[in-house]
């Protein structure tokens, strides 16, 4: 099943269907997509009547993963020879396709995509073209199959398994993969109830989800790598780590864009010198176009494929046997249209005294633990003068990693 979905931009975000295709493969042509577009062009020339009132409609931006996104644009795969999307940059095979220029490659625009100024790079005409879309910038790099499934798992299969043909100097052993693997499982009792999954160890990580990966990126990695990875190729790996999370926080992007650009372009550079060449796959390069996309919508986790891959495991829940499965996911569809799929799910908001819950960080950027609360009341452990987790690549205070002393137990 393919599914067209949509969502609106406003909170709580909630994921619809717009068009399902069913079929024994994948779509051979787009004219799945012919439905989808005529409604969205009627609505974006004509607006919304609602109660009286039109309210006008904008598309924000398209989310496909690589391989759907070349598939609705009608372009070659990431790995031709003139697979990226967002430069003209031709690749290089060296046993897979990989893109060696970090820097001075030709951008493509929405006036050279539609003109197809590069035609290596082009299979033929799209539907989407008839939108008012800007066929490059309102397809945004999909961080979380991209940066986190993409480039986060290969450096842990490089460090944990290495990679066939090259040097096994980047691998730790598996003592320390199975360090590592108590460290994260240690860091269970830790992780608050927001994030979905608790860690897993390394042993598992062919059934990691995108969320684990995106816990290690941004969270847990730089706590249990330390001491155990080789120290250029952990600095390395905390470019990596701030980068992703400046582009995560609405307030960094805001003010240390062109940083994470930097740290990204250093991040790939660094990459081809310490794994060799073959390192800077599509994922990997497309990282080089990451910080354009945050910028433009605000942060990555407005432009992300999470919400839609969370929405395909309710459509698949409605499938309960093998037969008309899409005649059991309308059904269900229409039953949930009563206004009931509206409600949204808040969670991590209140303050607990239990821990992993009970951590927040005050207005004047204190740290606090709530040990105790009555009614009107927290009893809480302040923690003074955090000193920062590391300096390199930049003192991790701007992302908010510090380390901790108990110094002062008082009322809040």
């Amino acid at each position: 099943m393919w599914p067209v979905l949509c969502s609106i931009h406003l909170e709580p975000v909630i994921v619809f269907p717009v068009t399902l295709t069913l079929g024994s493969q994948r779509p051979l042509d787009l004219t799945f997509l012919e439905d989808a577009v005529t409604e969205i062009k009627q609505l974006l020339e004509s607006g919304l009547k609602f109660d009286g009132r039109i309210t006008g409609v904008k598309l924000r931006c398209i989310v496909c993963d690589a391989p759907a996104k070349a598939m609705v644009k009608n372009t070659k795969l990431f790995s031709a020879y003139y697979g990226c999307d967002r430069c003209e940059q031709k690749g290089i095979w060296d046993g897979r396709m990989t893109y060696q220029e970090v820097d001075g490659f030709k951008v493509r625009t929405d006036h050279s995509f539609r003109a197809q100024t590069q035609q290596e790079h082009h299979n033929g005409r799209t539907p989407l073209t008839e939108l008012p879309v800007d066929m490059t910038g309102q397809f945004p790099i999909d961080y979380m199959h991209q940066a986190c499934l993409g480039v986060m798992k290969k450096l842990l299969t490089i460090w944990t398994r290495g990679e066939r043909g090259r040097s096994r100097q980047t691998m730790i052993s598996i003592g320390q993969v199975d360090v590592v693997s108590a460290r994260l499982i240690d860091l269970q009792k830790c992780i608050p109830s927001c994030f979905a999954r608790k860690p897993r160890s390394l042993r598992q990580l062919e059934r990691w989800k995108a969320t684990e990966l995106r816990q290690f990126l941004v969270y847990t990695g730089k706590l249990v790598l330390s001491g155990i990875l080789r120290q250029d190729l952990y600095e390395h790996f905390l470019t990596f780590s701030v980068a992703i999370s400046i582009l995560l926080c609405p307030s960094l992007v805001s003010q240390h864009v062109s940083y994470a650009h930097k740290l990204l372009q250093y991040f790939v550079a660094k990459g081809r010198e310490l794994y060799g060449p073959t390192f800077l796959v599509y994922n990997v390069h497309s990282m080089l176009h990451l910080a354009s996309d945050a910028k433009n919508y605000g942060c990555l986790d407005e432009c992300s494929a999470f919400p839609f891959e969370n929405y395909m495991q309710k459509l698949k829940r409605m499938v309960r046997s093998g037969k008309s499965p899409l005649v059991q996911v309308v059904k269900r569809i229409r039953e949930n249209q009563d206004g009931t799929t509206l409600q949204s799910i808040q969670r991590g908001n209140a303050i607990s005294s239990k821990q992993p819950d009970n951590c927040i960080i005050l207005e004047d950027g204190k740290c606090c633990e709530v040990i105790d609360k009555t009614e009107n009341d927290y009893l809480c452990r302040v923690f003074l003068q955090p000193s920062p987790l590391f300096m390199e690549p930049c003192e991790s205070s701007i992302i908010g990693a510090y380390v901790c002393q108990r110094l002062f137990r008082g009322k809040e």
